[in-house]
């Protein structure tokens, strides 16, 4: 297992950054869309349908939900370490919008319950046929 690229104390802190809370719940709202637009024969498209309608209107409990994972996925510790910055306000503010909907159309299948066992090797959003 690889060495985290940030300390376990700055990925808690970004996780529970307030400033960042209101793109998090715009991102998914964002990815919840472009999988309503997906092609039904999209593999795994039911469960990723499914739970986007869940997700389309977050609560502040559903995005912060969602931020935890978000922060720790390696995505997003990629672009946090490259920030270069160590206090959550200062990674929050240097964090780009691609990044964010980067990062959570990432780990949409997994939120959705499509299992990795389901997925294509390189492409996270394809099952297997």
């Amino acid at each position: 297992m690889p060495a985290l690229p940030v300390p376990l104390s700055v990925i808690s802190a970004l996780a529970r950054e307030p400033s960042l809370l209101p793109r998090v719940r715009m991102a998914i709202a964002v990815v919840a869309q472009e999988v309503f637009a997906e092609d039904p024969a999209t593999p795994g498209h039911t469960m990723r349908w499914n739970f986007s309608k869940t997700v389309l209107y977050p609560t502040d409990v559903q995005a912060a939900a969602t931020l935890v994972g978000l922060v720790a996925s390696q995505p997003m510790l990629d672009a946090v370490a490259a920030t270069g910055a160590t206090d959550a306000p200062s990674i929050a503010a240097a964090l780009t919008d691609e990044q964010l909907l980067d990062a959570i159309r990432q780990g949409w299948n997994t939120s959705a319950g499509v299992s990795p066992a389901m997925a294509q090797p390189g492409t996270p959003l394809q099952e297997e046929t």
